[in-house]
């Protein structure tokens, strides 16, 4: 392949690289993602899958959890295990099992209270302790109900306690098939800086709304294998529904005031 000929068509300002602060992609592996398939899927995704989250809490039922680990680390994507398994062992009163649980593997965790009935302190509590060992993804929102809380203050305790990222949950934004709650992104993104925010977005329309809302860099996760390149793809312009979007975005940040767009055509 004639990489320097791809390279130069494509717009080198659209992306970050590995590894990423901002623009990172969670893919969620359902269980699906045997070690011979996640050696096919790296070959052609690896470089925009940032992370892999073993979803829920099947981390406990993988019958071939180490080789799943190792095949991800040896494609340079970051391997996680997701929050219901914290809230799993919360209500069982194993929650130190599983903090030895992720020392041991070392392997990076999600901590959410979107099901179980979890104090503040306690959450805060548990991000601290397991923010010493690995980076820890803090989510917040209902799984199954709505929450109400002051999600400025929220989000500040949680980065404070040791957060690497606050995940969004995705049925807060909008469950699927409904709009975007976009007031409450709005409340959630005037707490922080959006590169500190991961916003769950299963669904392609939800992809497309966050690119276009906060740019192609927007971290995003629970983004299904088969969906990695179409994501990619949104986010570099490369299909239709972001194609003058982006283009529009390269264009003024590259324009200067004595600019002009001739020889330029754009179908409105």
């Amino acid at each position: 392949m004639n990489r320097p000929l791809i390279d130069a068509l494509l717009d080198p300002a659209m992306r970050t690289e590995k590894p990423r602060r901002a623009g990172i992609t969670i893919m969620i592996d359902k269980g699906q993602m045997g070690v011979r398939v996640i050696d096919d899927f790296a070959e052609l995704a690896g470089p925009y899958c940032d992370y892999a989250k073993i979803a829920w809490g099947s981390a406990l039922i993988t019958t071939n959890l180490e080789a799943k680990l190792e095949r991800y680390r040896a494609h340079n994507i970051t391997p996680m295990i997701g929050g219901t398994l914290f809230e799993y062992a919360y209500l069982r009163g194993k929650t130190q099992q599983l903090l030895d649980f992720v020392r041991a593997y070392k392997v990076h965790t999600e901590l959410s209270d979107g099901v179980i009935d979890m104090s503040r302190k306690d959450k805060l509590m548990w991000l601290e302790r397991f923010s010493k060992h690995v980076e820890v993804f803090s989510e917040i929102g209902g799984k199954i109900n709505r929450q109400n809380h002051d999600w400025a203050q929220v989000i500040r305790e949680e980065l404070a306690a040791g957060a690497h990222k606050i995940v969004v949950e995705g049925r807060e934004i909008g469950p699927v098939g409904h709009e975007i709650r976009t007031e409450f992104v709005d409340q959630v993104v005037a707490a922080t800086p959006v590169e500190n925010l991961v916003f769950e977005a299963f669904e392609r329309k939800q992809q497309v709304w966050m690119i276009k809302q906060f740019g192609p860099n927007v971290n995003l996760g629970n983004i299904p294998p088969t969906d990695l390149m179409t994501l990619e793809s949104f986010r570099r312009g490369l299909k239709e529904h972001t194609l003058l979007h982006t283009f529009e975005r390269v264009r003024d940040k590259n324009a200067s005031p004595a600019q002009t767009d001739h020889g330029t055509a754009v179908r409105r």
